[in-house]
């Protein structure tokens, strides 16, 4: 089992380690500590970039089911908690659908890299898939499948994104 965190340091949701490795047949745990308030999560999910979910061009492999954990807005035992079983191998591109303009999106790779992950962030709105923001496309370039294979993990680059509202813009 791998665990995903959900951090919201100075105003900014990420997913930490935003890149992480698992062997085909492996479980991402993402996990956040809630101790309530109002809007305390504002709707965070985990999302894969599918057509299926928001009209996203297609990120995680073909044959692959699309996963969405829906809005993580409740708790058991002081934790948000969602799992997810990988069975088919390939690169799987995922977001917030309430943060993703700010780049809360992350990368998982199964077994070996491939499938439609690989391909530049964006290249579905040529497609008439919905527009990948700026911020998310930087944060997906900084995880590069093979440093995830090499390194199992890759922290949130918190370095790129400056300024997380309105837009999440880069340096």
């Amino acid at each position: 089992m791998v665990r995903v965190g959900l951090a919201f340091p100075r105003g900014q949701y990420f997913f930490d380690p935003a890149g992480v490795f698992v062997p085909k047949g492996g479980t991402v745990r993402w996990e956040f500590a809630f101790s309530g308030g109002v809007g305390a999560l504002m709707g965070v999910s985990v999302t894969a970039f599918h057509p299926a979910n928001e009209n996203h061009e297609l990120r995680i492999p073909e044959t692959a089911k699309p996963f969405d954990s829906g809005p993580m807005n409740r708790a058991a035992d002081g934790f948000i908690r969602f799992e997810q079983t990988f069975d088919v191998e390939g690169t799987y591109d995922y977001f917030s659908s309430t943060h993703e303009a700010i780049g809360m999106v992350g990368r998982i790779v199964v077994g070996r890299p491939g499938g439609p992950g690989e391909k530049e962030p964006g290249y579905g709105a040529r497609e008439g898939r919905a527009p990948m923001y700026p911020s998310s496309a930087v944060i997906l370039g900084a995880c590069a499948s093979q440093d995830i294979v090499q390194k199992k993990a890759i922290p949130y680059p918190r370095d790129l994104v400056v300024r997380p509202y309105p837009f999440g813009e880069q340096r």
